[in-house]
């Protein structure tokens, strides 16, 4: 039973569900039960044998639309469907048929308009539909007025039936009111948390390197802006390394494409193992990463870069590789005559190429230079 339960559930209600259609097979479940507490409200207050037949059909009738509404595409067709006959037909016809205006339809009348308020997507239509179902409601109750007659006919009704009537109406209308909000607070709430996931992951895609994971160039230079201002108010120092493989084009050319990338992804992760919560990797472009240090002088950069260089050239990235695998890295610390990120990694870059021009496998900084 808890399995038909569970997958009658998933199969109806589940987030696979399209939200507008998934409101609407909870409007025909709800819509079903209401009806149902409705007819059982009617039999207890004893509003007369009439009424109770047409609580039975109105009942029967939200019962059939919920496989209606599975095979149904288009849910505006659908919320047609069920709206204009339950309105314009069937609440009227209760009205008359359970006590006009002393019992307790006109609560009823409520929930159909609250309802088409709902369903129907199309904002004018909503307001036509609306305007024509208060309409022909006014002219209902006054209908009744002029023609008491009809409605002590179908149901004679005591002082004590037509209040418990109307208490009854009251209790189940206020529930599923009450219900209907609570069904769409919940879902907007489902809803928000799922769009705010879904926003949450493409901000991380939009400053993510797919490939590794690593912060990409524009996070980068935003980062470096941000960290650069700070620096100059502070007087915290801020360093950065670039790292580049050493003949990545080699590796590349004779292991073929898919290794390089196995290559790229070990050095990504060797950095961002290597990193302080506050220190960031980004994969500023092919084989090329930044390791950007805040708080950290030239001298400590210098220590951390060597650390990262040689785990490197011991790990292994790829079992296809035979022969070792190195990196080179250019240091560089934050000093006044820099303006911009671009002349903070360019100095780091100049020092990379001069690693490169001396032996590749080393780390260089700018007091080397000198």
């Amino acid at each position: 039973m808890r399995e038909f339960h569970n997958k009658f559930i998933k199969e109806n209600f589940g987030e696979q569900i399209p939200v507008r259609r998934r409101f609407m097979n909870i409007v025909c479940i709800g819509g079903f039960f209401f009806s149902l507490f409705a007819t059982v409200a009617n039999l207890i207050s004893g509003t007369g044998t009439v009424g109770l037949i047409v609580c039975i059909i109105c009942t029967i009738f939200i019962f059939c639309a919920f496989p209606l509404v599975k095979r149904i595409d288009d849910l505006n067709l659908f919320a047609y469907i069920i709206l204009i006959p339950l309105n314009l037909i069937v609440f009227p016809l209760l009205f008359f048929t359970l006590g006009g205006i002393d019992s307790g339809m006109p609560l009823y009348f409520v929930v159909g308009v609250v309802f088409t308020i709902i369903l129907i997507e199309n904002f004018k239509a909503s307001c036509l539909m609306v305007f024509c179902e208060l309409i022909w409601y006014i002219i209902v109750i006054f209908y009744d007025k002029s023609h008491p007659e009809i409605s002590d006919k179908f149901c004679p009704s005591n002082s004590f039936d037509v209040y418990l009537d109307t208490c009854l109406d009251f209790l189940v209308v206020t529930l599923c009111i009450g219900i209907l909000v609570k069904i769409l607070a919940t879902n907007l709430e489902k809803q928000q948390a799922k769009t705010d996931r879904l926003l949450a992951q493409m901000e991380e895609l939009a400053v993510k390197d797919p490939l590794t994971g690593a912060y990409n160039r524009r996070f980068l230079i935003k980062y470096l802006e941000s960290g650069m201002a700070t620096s100059k108010e502070t007087g915290k120092s801020v360093s950065i390394v670039m790292f580049d493989i050493d003949k990545f084009k080699r590796i590349n050319d004779d292991y073929g494409h898919l290794v390089g990338d196995e290559v790229i992804k070990g050095l990504a992760t060797i950095l961002m193992n290597s990193c302080r919560d506050y220190d960031i990797v980004s994969r500023y472009g092919g084989e090329e990463f930044v390791l950007v240090l805040p708080g950290a002088s030239e001298e400590i950069a210098i220590q951390r870069a060597e650390s990262i260089r040689s785990i490197f050239s011991q790990t292994s990235c790829s079992d296809l590789i035979d022969r070792p695998v190195t990196i080179s890295g250019g240091v560089a610390e934050i000093t006044s005559i820099m303006r911009s990120p671009e002349d903070f990694i360019s100095a780091a870059d100049n020092n990379l190429y001069l690693a490169k021009e001396t032996g590749r496998n080393k780390i260089v900084a700018t007091n080397y230079n000198k």
